[in-house]
């Protein structure tokens, strides 16, 4: 299959500040709410002068659960539509593979200990849908199915940048073009009901398998084909600005209301069939339409405001938004010893989140600028660029003798291999600290 870049599609690029920090702030949110959940065990009880953080916490946590990855493959959608105006299919497919697999094998044989077990992690990573124990990647099945989305989404990426002004572009652009916002507003979530009434009776969804594998695909291509309409998906948001502001509010009380109160068991995660209940009934296609309203008016009411509020440039931002995809790759790793720690402490839940998710920030970011100093292990942690990217980097780039720059270079490289050593040793001990 040739593949040729047009020159219609080649247009001076206009740098989105916004979906950026939109990226670095969803990835912060990401370790907080990791954190929260993940501690929920150490919650104080009723006698707790601080019980009346109880609710509002569980309300937070289960509303931002149904948006949050929803935005983040939008976004990750809307940044291939970026990259691959520029790129054959074949060097953004080979892209990917380099990008998002190289730190995924590294992630599965070294930081979650599959060398010691290569058949059992071998298996997991070609299984479909191993379940939530059985996924050798732990946390990085957003990669493992971004990857996979890249990857079958290739051709369909292809045809929209070499056809920009072609039937499906200009249909993307109808549809935002529809009086008063309707189309964006609901043909997407329309979209996204449809796959959850058909494949969300069957199983229950967990961490991007089952129903919820073509729910996120759907996401990623949504984001794509937004952005590859050009100004018109940015126009179209800033007009729904005010209308997804008043609206959200009431669709993510409406939401947690029937997640509360529905009979059928499990109807926002799937796999009531199990239980005995019928696939397809009038509750379980209204809960499908409710959850994916909510979810796309979450992501549009976003995307509307950071691109009213976000979208200039910032000294931070590019430091920022290189660091989110490697303290995403360590970020769990840090994550439980502080728990396991302030858990036998007898410290407060809300008093350990504060001061976990404050710890575990600084600690990734030390983490990134430990690996991004060592020129070989850059590419296993996602950090784009070898050997001249890190001559720009302080010191390097103010070492003048050869050999001095040598033996800082030797020194990084042996830090970062004691990092990954402490992140896998972090692990090992919040595992036994959790016992006690």
């Amino acid at each position: 299959m040739e593949d040729t870049i047009p020159m219609s599609s080649i247009i001076p690029d206009t740098r989105r500040y916004d979906i950026d920090w939109l990226r670095v702030i969803l990835f912060i949110l990401l370790i907080w709410f990791h954190y929260a959940v993940f501690s929920l065990g150490q919650l104080e009880g009723k006698d707790s002068n601080m019980k009346m953080f109880n609710i509002p916490l569980f309300i937070v946590i289960a509303v931002m659960h149904q948006w949050r990855l929803a935005a983040l493959f939008v976004i990750s959608g809307m940044g291939t539509a970026f990259a691959f105006r520029h790129r054959t299919w074949q060097t953004y497919v080979m892209e990917r593979g380099s990008r998002l697999g190289i730190p995924l094998l590294f992630s599965i044989f070294i930081l979650f200990f599959g060398i010691f077990n290569p058949i059992y992690s071998l298996v997991g990573l070609f299984t479909i849908f191993p379940g939530a124990d059985n996924m050798p990647y732990g946390h990085l099945w957003f990669i493992y199915n971004l990857l996979i989305y890249s990857i079958i989404l290739t051709p369909l990426f292809a045809h929209v940048r070499n056809n920009p002004e072609g039937s499906l572009v200009n249909f993307i652009r109808s549809i935002l073009s529809i009086r008063h916002g309707l189309g964006i507003l609901l043909l997407p979530p329309i979209v996204l009901a449809i796959n959850g009434i058909l494949f969300k009776p069957w199983a229950f969804g967990e961490v991007g398998m089952w129903w919820e594998f073509p729910r996120y695909l759907l996401y990623f291509l949504f984001g794509y084909l937004l952005i590859s309409a050009k100004e018109e998906y940015f126009d179209a948001i800033d007009k729904l600005r005010i209308t997804v502001t008043i609206v959200t509010p009431i669709f993510a009380i409406i939401w947690f209301t029937l997640q509360e109160s529905s009979d059928i068991p499990d109807v926002m995660d799937g796999g009531w069939v199990d239980y005995g209940f019928p696939a397809f009934s009038i509750g379980a296609t209204f809960a499908a339409l409710i959850q994916s309203l909510h979810a796309w008016f979450w992501c549009l009411l976003i995307f509307s405001w950071a691109s009213k509020l976000l979208n200039k440039p910032n000294k931070y931002l590019g430091y920022l938004n290189e660091a989110v995809y490697p303290t995403y790759i360590v970020h769990l790793h840090i994550t439980f010893l502080p728990i396991a720690i302030f858990g036998l402490l007898g410290i407060g839940y809300y008093i350990n989140l504060v001061i976990g998710s404050i710890l575990v920030l600084v600690s990734v970011l030390v983490c990134f600028e430990i690996a991004r100093r060592a020129t070989y292990f850059r590419v296993v942690f996602g950090i784009k660029g070898g050997k001249e990217k890190v001559e720009k980097i302080y010191p390097y780039n103010k070492i003048q003798n050869r050999n001095s720059q040598i033996a800082f270079a030797i020194l990084c490289h042996i830090m970062t291999v004691m990092m990954i050593i402490g992140l896998m040793m972090m692990m090992i001990f919040a595992e036994i600290l959790s016992e006690f």
